[in-house]
């Protein structure tokens, strides 16, 4: 433990761990995630024909044939056109390959595969995906924080985690964005485009995509803005202190609920930094309240436009690995959700400890 041979066995397993977790490409935040255990499965529903899916999980390996295999799907289209193509589809039934900006995948056995475009499957995008008959499609991968990519002056064709049954309407998802047109939704139905009538009153579906046009700018994600320093979530180093910021965008108070999920035997203890003040010698102090090691939930109500910071850090002390990791659940009383993955790191122990 405390020879030359110890601490630069440390020393290269936290670069591969800094690097993991670090390094900017969605290969990575996937690397980083399933390697961990830090995994959830994703449960959408087909129907024989054109499905317009969102898919909220990075899966374990891209490669379409890998996750459809033994699936009745034969048909995966995304869209990954320029700002200046034209995105917006009026009928899914027609030849995407020949429709600037569409990536498709066509399975083996057709006799178009050799047309295939599309190579990998990622998670956080909206993708057409043709059922040869109904069922339920399972996938496994790594949860990703919401970052939707908005083009202005045109249709987007997005998606939203949310709760299933409990989502809210569209016009209650969007009543907090500016820029983004809920007169202007199209949802498939059947096969074919149809424009949303009623906003106010129908509800969104856990899983489905949908066309929605956006006039400005936007950097929308929803009710509910999740944030972490870095995008692979909240990373705590030798106890080290790392803040998830959260931030009401609508005008009435949203009810919120921090899980914390054990996917792994060995989840981060966690715990949460608070602010103490009234004593007059100190008036404000910092203290700590310990969170349970297992499953653990808070809840408290966000006022409208109201921030919260909550400072997290691993109690080291209880860590009995070099690497621990866990997730964080964020749901609303709207029904949205967010998913924020927590890696811990203990360098005075290592590997085989």
């Amino acid at each position: 433990m405390n020879g030359h041979g110890s601490h630069s066995g440390f020393l290269v397993a936290f670069a591969v761990f800094l690097f993991s977790i670090g390094w900017e490409t969605r290969a990575q935040d996937t690397v980083a995630g399933s390697a961990l255990g830090l995994t959830r499965t994703q449960e959408i529903p087909l129907r024989t024909g054109w499905n317009a899916v969102y898919l909220e999980v990075e899966p374990e390996d891209s490669d379409p044939a890998v996750v459809f295999r033994g699936l009745p799907v034969d048909k995966v289209a995304t869209y990954f056109g320029s700002k200046d193509s034209v995105q917006f589809v009026t009928d899914p039934g027609i030849d995407l390959f020949r429709n600037l900006g569409w990536a498709v995948w066509y399975a083996e056995d057709r006799p178009d595969a050799f047309l295939t475009s599309l190579s990998a499957i990622y998670g956080r995008r909206a993708y057409l995906v043709h059922a040869k008959v109904d069922h339920q499609w399972q996938v496994t991968g790594t949860p990703l924080r919401e970052e939707t990519e908005w083009r202005a002056d045109q249709f987007n064709f997005v998606g939203f985690p949310l709760v299933s049954p409990g989502a809210p309407s569209f016009a209650e998802f969007f009543a907090g964005a500016t820029g983004i047109r809920t007169d202007r939704i199209y949802r498939l139905v059947n096969g074919s485009w149809q424009k949303l009538a009623l906003p106010a009153s129908t509800p969104m579906r856990s899983g489905e995509a949908f066309w929605i046009f956006c006039d400005a700018p936007s950097t929308y994600r929803g009710p509910l803005v999740v944030e972490t320093r870095s995008r692979k979530g909240l990373i705590l180093s030798d106890g080290g202190t790392d803040s998830l910021v959260l931030r009401n965008v609508t005008d009435n108070p949203l009810p919120v609920t921090v899980e914390h999920l054990t996917p792994l035997a060995l989840p981060v203890p966690l715990s949460i930094e608070v602010k103490v003040v009234g004593d007059p010698s100190a008036p404000v102090q910092t203290g700590s309240e310990s969170m349970p090691a297992g499953v653990w939930s808070e809840s408290f109500t966000l006022a409208a436009g109201g921030s919260l910071a909550l400072p997290f850090h691993a109690r080291n002390t209880e860590m009995t690995a070099p690497f621990q990791s866990s997730l964080l659940e964020i749901s609303t009383g709207l029904g949205t959700l967010a998913w924020v993955p927590v890696f811990a790191t203990r360098s005075d122990l290592q590997e085989g400890d």
